[in-house]
């Protein structure tokens, strides 16, 4: 029981002061001879050393809006032949082909942030291809691959991708897009070819001596693998995409853009699209 002298004591001593405290306050109120602190809000804020008190802080200006879009593209994808033969000592062509896709867009001010997905065919020259330091005068073999319309197949991709984009505004309606990102591609359907032995050719002049009999030439079919039989290339079923975009940006409302681009998604394209923003 000794603790509770010390608490009350202490709590008559509280009780005293603000008591005391109280009484003056009324007194000072009442007292006209003793001047009153003036509020804060009737500073005279044009008397010099009142800056601070007069002072007041703005809040932040609240940011861009954030907008989700949706849009269509429609891309041709191509590579020059002078480019495949970087990796092969002969092609029989080029490759050329279109594709389209959707995309799902998150957009705050200048920036945007892309889920692409696209789908297209990849078609490459039919004809005789020879591998980087091969010689068919001497007995190394060749391919001759088909075209859709000789194997009844058809190789293409189907791809998923993130794409992060920036616009350098040049007016209202027009910027200039750039931007990249990386994705997943799934590849479907196949692409086939014969093995050939060659008869009578080199690597600068493959017609006839590398073309099957079943295309009129004079080419020896090789046993392993296939013979008379077309074989498909064994192919990775999934592949790194990796993007790289410049072009420009049109808007012909405040809530529609129609882009004209070009770049790098994993082969060299050019395309138009088109986004409606909520």
């Amino acid at each position: 029981m000794r603790l509770a002298y010390p608490a009350l004591g202490l709590c008559l001593l509280v009780s005293v002061a603000l008591e005391g405290a109280a009484t003056a306050g009324v007194a000072l109120a009442a007292d006209p001879a003793k001047p009153v602190a003036a509020k804060s809000d009737e500073v005279d804020c044009t008397k010099p050393g009142n800056e601070i008190q007069c002072h007041t802080v703005t809040p932040l200006e609240a940011g861009p809006e954030v907008e989700y879009g949706v849009g269509v593209r429609l891309r041709s994808v191509w590579v020059p032949r002078a480019v495949l033969e970087l990796f092969v000592d002969r092609s029989a062509g080029g490759a050329q082909n279109f594709g389209f896709g959707v995309d799902l867009t998150r957009r705050r001010g200048t920036t945007e942030l892309q889920l692409g997905f696209e789908y297209e065919h990849v078609t490459v020259g039919e004809g005789v291809w020879i591998n980087k330091g091969d010689n068919v005068a001497t007995g190394d073999e060749a391919d001759y691959v088909l075209s859709p319309d000789s194997s009844n197949h058809s190789l293409g991709w189907f791809t998923i991708e993130f794409t992060f984009l920036n616009h350098a505004e040049i007016n209202k309606w027009l910027s200039f897009r750039y931007g990249g990102g990386i994705g997943l591609g799934i590849i479907t359907g196949q692409l086939d070819h014969y093995n050939v032995l060659c008869n009578g050719a080199t690597n600068n002049d493959v017609d006839p001596g590398c073309v099957p009999a079943r295309f009129n030439g004079a080419a020896d079919y090789s046993d392993d693998p296939g013979g008379a039989t077309p074989v498909s290339y064994n192919l990775p079923p999934v592949f790194p995409v990796v993007n790289a975009i410049l072009g420009f940006e049109f808007k012909p409302t405040e809530k529609m853009t129609i882009n004209v681009e070009g770049g790098l998604r994993t082969l060299p394209f050019l395309g138009v699209s088109s986004s409606y923003f909520f």
